[in-house]
């Protein structure tokens, strides 16, 4: 009779220890793995937008999409936005809906799936991606955050008050296409399933506020995708505006860029800046620096955050 020996209690538990260090290697290699697809997804679908828009302004008189306006028969809080405006082109991810609309039985525009959405965002949420105000400003910024200004063009409902629009801005009147920031992931607000759909693009922000760090880096605790209220009162150790500003979200920390002439990079935390990737002259990115001209060209003077960066 043939006798079959099994494992003893010792031999057992020496498997289990190799497979559990082969499982604690492997793990963090498979995650990292996924992390780094969802990268590639995320440059794939910000090079899409940003060709998109691109095309757009080959149609329009070479001017960017306004980032956002309001629409009287649509719900406030579903403005239209660059993705809306850049859809036809695209065809990708933008459907028609009646939740955005004020009138039952109506639809209109949103662009809620695929390329729209960042693959490292939280799940069931919106506005993703954020534009550069420099270049695609903001209805709603405009209207609402400015106080009397010539560009009011729309009351809170999105009613035209006669007014012109604030102004788009063409890819020819950019000195430095290739190295102007066009678009970012932005820190979503987990409870309202969004972000802000405007980034905040002019220096005070960027700058901490009233702390005017140098070269308008935000700070880093300002980078989150949260629970939390976003924090518009200036603390640097708060959530701060994150549902307004850049997030990092990929290894490194990093986070994927598009430009204003459409290629795509990987840029780190602590290396975008206002002042070396957000600044545009002659642009309608700060709606509260009145006068003329509007675009925060004081930030470059001696003694201010942009001294010694290059416009």
């Amino acid at each position: 009779m043939k006798i079959i020996k099994g494992f003893t209690l010792i031999e057992l538990l020496v498997v289990i220890a190799i497979i559990s260090c082969f499982t604690a290697i492997l793990f963090p290699v498979f995650a990292q793995a996924k992390l780094a697809a969802k990268k590639t997804t995320d440059v794939s679908n910000e090079k899409q937008i940003g060709l998109g828009a691109l095309m757009y302004a080959g149609d329009f008189d070479d001017q960017f999409p306004r980032n956002d306006y309001r629409v009287p028969t649509r719900q406030s809080w579903a403005p239209i936005t660059y993705a809306e405006a850049e859809g036809p082109y695209i065809k990708n991810g933008v459907e028609n809906v009646t939740w955005v609309m004020k009138t039952a039985g109506q639809t209109g525009p949103v662009a809620t799936t695929a390329i729209w959405d960042s693959p490292t965002q939280p799940q069931n949420t919106r506005y993703g991606y954020a534009t550069n105000g420099a270049i695609f400003p903001s209805g709603q910024y405009w209207n609402f955050d400015g106080g009397a200004n010539p560009y009011k063009d729309q009351t809170g409902d999105g009613t035209a008050t006669g007014n012109p629009a604030v102004p788009s801005m063409s890819q020819t009147q950019l000195p430095h296409p290739a190295t102007t920031l066009m678009l970012v992931t932005i820190g979503i607000v987990v409870p309202w399933g969004a972000a802000n759909p405007y980034m905040q693009s002019d220096v005070y922000w960027w700058a901490g506020a009233s702390a005017n760090i140098k070269g308008a880096i935000p700070p880093a605790a300002w980078d989150s995708d949260n629970a939390q209220t976003p924090d518009w009162s200036g603390s640097l150790t708060g959530v701060g505006p994150y549902d307004s500003l850049p997030r990092f979200r990929f290894a490194g920390p990093s986070l994927n860029e598009t430009f204003a002439d459409g290629h795509v990079h990987t840029r780190t935390k602590g290396a975008l800046g206002w002042c070396s990737d957000m600044f545009v002259a002659g642009s309608y990115a700060d709606s509260y620096a009145g006068g003329a001209p509007w675009d925060d060209s004081w930030t470059f003077f001696p003694g201010n955050v942009c001294a010694g960066y290059s416009q």
